[in-house]
């Protein structure tokens, strides 16, 4: 029980600290050039917070699509720990600008999440 007091608390100040260090990727865009057709790969380090999913999503999806990369499956399906970096594609579809926000929520949950890195993606004519 005190273990999971200490996580609690840990996880807390955590939160506490990056919410006012500044240092957190949330605050400052960042800018991403693709071309129509064009397939750029993002990685984002896994948290390793069991119960919970990384998920991107675009505010245009006629000018950006993202989707997450399909790794082939593990031999040990039943091992469900991941704690390598989550990777998404991002497509550029026609000429345009997006933002792409990528959000970790609970997996029970509905929403968009509390967001973790945005970029301003730029879609150019080839």
């Amino acid at each position: 029980m005190a273990g999971k007091q200490l996580a609690l608390l840990a996880l807390l100040f955590t939160a506490f600290s990056c919410s006012h260090s500044g240092q957190s990727d949330v605050g400052a865009k960042k800018r991403l050039k693709v071309s129509v057709g064009e397939i750029k790969e993002v990685s984002l380090p896994n948290r390793g917070e069991a119960g919970s999913e990384l998920i991107g999503t675009s505010d245009n999806q006629e000018v950006v699509e993202v989707s997450r990369r399909q790794l082939a499956p593990a031999v040990d399906t039943l091992n469900r720990i991941n704690t390598g970096p989550t990777v998404f594609q991002i497509k550029g579809v026609t000429v345009g600008t997006a933002n792409v926000t990528f959000s970790t929520r609970a997996m029970t949950a509905s929403g968009n999440g509390q967001p973790v890195r945005t970029y301003v993606v730029q879609v150019t004519a080839k």
